[in-house]
Order: C-alpha cells, then structure tokens, then sequence
C-alpha cells in the first residue's frame, strides 16, 4: 500500500513538471492552427480539442500555457485509469508497474505537453477500456458504463481522423475470447456503434475509410522513436509469447485485444501525423498493461535478470522521453542537422527519416517578429504564406492581429507581402508572379537555434494584383 501511495505522489509531481514545462516549447503548426479555431470559433477537424481550448485559455490566457493546460491533466487521468483498469485485471502490484511503463513512453510523455489529437486520444483509450471492463461485469444490457464507453469512442472521432481505431479495439476486447462474443449483438454494443456513427457523419464522414499508401520503414522507424528500442524488443518478445498459446482469455484479454487491431491501423494512418501528433501511437497503452503483466508472471528468466532488463528498459525509454520533449538537444550540444530538404509529394512519407523535430518546434517567435517588422512597412499590404503551417504559426505569433489570406480573397490592386522557408525560391511561386504587375525579395533572413540553422525565411512584396480575365 506504501508504493501504491508513493506512486500516486510521483503522478502528481509529475503533473506538476509537466505543467512548468508547457510554456518553455513554443507550439507547433497544428497547436498553432488549433488555438486560431478556439480564438476565431473557426471550422476544425478536432471539435473536441478545440472546445477544451477555449476553455483553457478563457482562464489562462492565449499562451503556449493556457492552450495546453489540460494536456498534462489528460496524462494524469490516463494514468489513473490504467491503474485503476489493471488492478482489477490483475494486482495492484501489475497495475503500478503498467503505470510506471506508461509514463516512460516517449509518445505518451510528449503528448503529455502538447495539444494534439494524441494527447485526447491517450486519455480517451484508457477511459474506453476501463469503463468497458465495468459494463462487461454488470449484467444489466444498459448499465451507464455502456453510454461512457460510447461516449469515449464517439469522442475519439471528434479529435483525431480516421476515429475508428479505438472502436476496432472495443470489437476484438468484445470479440476475441468466445465467451464474450454475445456481447457484439447486445444493447450496450450497439450504443457504441450508432454513437460511433453519429460522430462520423457530423464530424469527418465515410472520407475516413481512405487508406493511404501503407509505408511500412517510416512507420516502423516513428514505433522504435516513440517507444523506444527496448521496449518495442521487449515487446515483440511478448507476442511471440503469448499470442500463440492464447494465455490470456475472458477479461485478461482485454488489454491485447485493444492492442493488436489499434497498432494494425497505426501502421496505415500513422506515419501521416504531423510532429508531435502521437494520435497512432495509443495502442502502446494497451500494450504497456501487456509489457507489465508479462514481466511479472513470466517465470522462465530468474527474477534478478528480470529486475534488470525492466530497469534498462525504463530508464532507456526515460531518457528518449527527455529528449523527444527538448527536441532541440542536438542543437543545444552544437550538432547541425544536415539532412532536412525540400521532398517531393510521392516522397513525402519519407519526412520521418530526414524531418528536423527543432525546426516544428522552435524559432517561431523570431519568425514572426521579422515578419511584422515586414508588415510594418507595408501596413495595407494582405499576409500571405507558403504553407498553411506557416500561416498559423507567424497568425499566432505575430504581434499585428494579421490574418492571412488566400489567392482568392486579394482584390484587384491589392499588395501582398509573401513569406516561405524554401532556401531555394528566387521568386514568388508562379500562380503569384503571374497575377501582380511586379514583385521584389523585400527581406531575407535566417532564424538561428542554439547557434545552427531552423530555418531560412525569404519575404517578397507582390504589386498590384490583376485578377484573371473571364
């Protein structure tokens, strides 16, 4: 009982690093862009994210801070719930080291200290698989666990497409062991499905289903970065063990049932999340309560060699936490990133082999200050970026509330100052050289990181805009 306590003390500390932590990382392009939504009212993909939004930073400001407030305090509940979840499946004991696993995941701690669909979904999954264990062990068809459940695979659509990766886990913890599959035609189930449902058509419809092209290396690569090499060996290990031979059954096999049919759809949808978007990489909770049971019942390594391997192995995975969270430690140590480059679209999956994780992360406030120093010389000239990235980054940052615009909302004669990153443009893309009467590469800078390169910034004033004739 005295860990169990310690334990609980350790969460709350942790949540309380975690929250010191949130105002040290600027925001990336997709927290950027989420915190506009909340500010604005504006259309998001993640509805969900962007009501808590609005919530945080009506009390806490518009700051790296109150954007993402809740994101530790969804670490924390996640934690909670998995601890809570495995002692009831196994022991208090298993459950305290499925926690302790849990919050040396690198994903997990870095959506711990970001607002993005990963942050949610963490939380969501633990809440689904706990409040299904409670619907399971009440007889009543319509026990308010069911409607809890629902509530948490119907909200997982509402931040994260394709949203339904926490609904095929709920089908194979249903459905795996046979004297649960009733439970797939009972009323609870099918609360679950039409809640599911409903969420799918208001929030993303069936566009969900497309199936992106399967990139198996990059994928594979962003598993062993976001749950370390020891952990990701520790568990092939285990599904050689235990698949096979069927171990677990009846509620014990909740855990893998979730695991296997999340980590499946991980492999086609996650090497598309932008950084550092863990949204995929959810099914390692599951798969962390796995990691923990075996570790402590398997009994054909001496307990001295087992004690060993899982202390490397936390404290391995420890230590990339802390380094995918600074992701600017190379730069820190002086180490330049040469490897980052302008990739073609067919190519574009390779961008977790190459992609600078600094370069998301830091040097936006520079950025956006020598862009209203831009401004400032041309006040009635329209903002116009690269990329929608940019756009929501330097909108944030910017000190002049400036919007910016699109090719589409520039009336005739208008100005544009227009702003990339690519080292290599010369002049302004040709769907704007050809509409303006002139241009000229007003600034050029670089933003500097710990003394290397993020990134160059090129800003070219466009003149006198002429739009098509028809």
């Amino acid at each position: 009982m005295r860990r169990q306590r310690f334990l609980f003390f350790a969460l709350g500390l942790l949540t309380l690093w975690r929250w010191a932590l949130l105002p040290t990382l600027e925001l990336s392009p997709d927290e950027a862009a989420l915190a506009l939504a909340a500010r604005h009212c504006g259309h998001s993909e993640a509805p969900l994210l962007v009501v808590m939004v609005q919530m945080s930073t009506a009390v806490f400001g518009g700051g790296e801070f109150g954007v993402r407030f809740f994101a530790p305090l969804m670490a924390l509940l996640a934690s909670l719930a998995v601890w809570r979840f495995t002692r009831g499946l196994f022991d208090p004991m298993i459950a305290g080291w499925a926690v302790v696993v849990l919050n040396v995941l690198p994903a997990f701690n870095l959506a711990a200290v970001s607002m993005t669909p990963g942050t949610a979904l963490f939380a969501l999954t633990a809440a689904a698989m706990l409040c299904l264990r409670m619907a399971l062990l009440h007889a009543h068809p319509l026990h308010w666990a069911w409607f809890a459940t629902a509530a948490c695979v119907a909200g997982s659509v509402m931040v994260a497409p394709p949203g339904f990766a926490l609904l095929a886990g709920v089908i194979a913890a249903l459905g795996w062991p046979n004297r649960l599959r009733h439970h797939l035609k009972a009323p609870g189930f099918i609360v679950i499905a039409v809640l599911w449902g409903i969420a799918m058509v208001l929030n993303q419809g069936w566009r969900a289903f497309e199936v992106p092209a399967l990139a198996l290396a990059p994928n594979l690569f962003r598993w062993i970065m976001l749950a370390s090499p020891m952990l990701i060996t520790l568990l092939v290990l285990v599904g050689r063990l235990i698949v096979p031979n069927a171990e677990l059954v009846g509620m014990r096999a909740m855990p893998l049932g979730f695991t296997l049919p999340m980590a499946a759809l991980d492999l086609l949808y996650g090497p598309w999340d932008r950084w550092p978007d863990t949204g995929g990489a959810a099914w390692l909770l599951p798969a962390a309560i796995v990691l923990a049971h075996q570790g402590a019942v398997f009994g054909a390594m001496p307990s001295e060699q087992k004690i060993s391997l899982r202390t490397i192995a936390i404290v391995c995975a420890a230590l990339q936490s802390v380094f995918l969270m600074q992701s600017d430690l190379l730069r820190t140590l002086g180490v330049p990133w040469r490897f980052s480059g302008q990739l073609p679209p067919q190519a574009e999956w390779s961008r977790f082999f190459i992609a600078d994780p600094s370069s998301f992360m830091r040097g936006w406030r520079e950025s956006a200050r020598l862009f209203d120093a831009a401004l400032e010389k041309a006040p009635e000239a329209l903002a116009m970026a690269s990329n929608a990235q940019m756009a929501a980054e330097l909108e944030f940052y910017g000190k002049r509330d400036a919007r910016f615009a699109s090719l589409a909302e520039v009336k005739k004669g208008q100005n544009v100052l227009f702003i990339t990153d690519d080292p290599a443009a010369v002049k302004p893309p040709p769907e704007l050289e050809t509409r303006f009467a002139s241009w000229e590469l007003l600034s050029v800078a670089r933003v500097m990181h710990a003394g290397n390169e993020v990134r160059w910034l090129k800003i070219f004033s466009c003149h006198d805009f002429r739009p098509p004739e028809f």
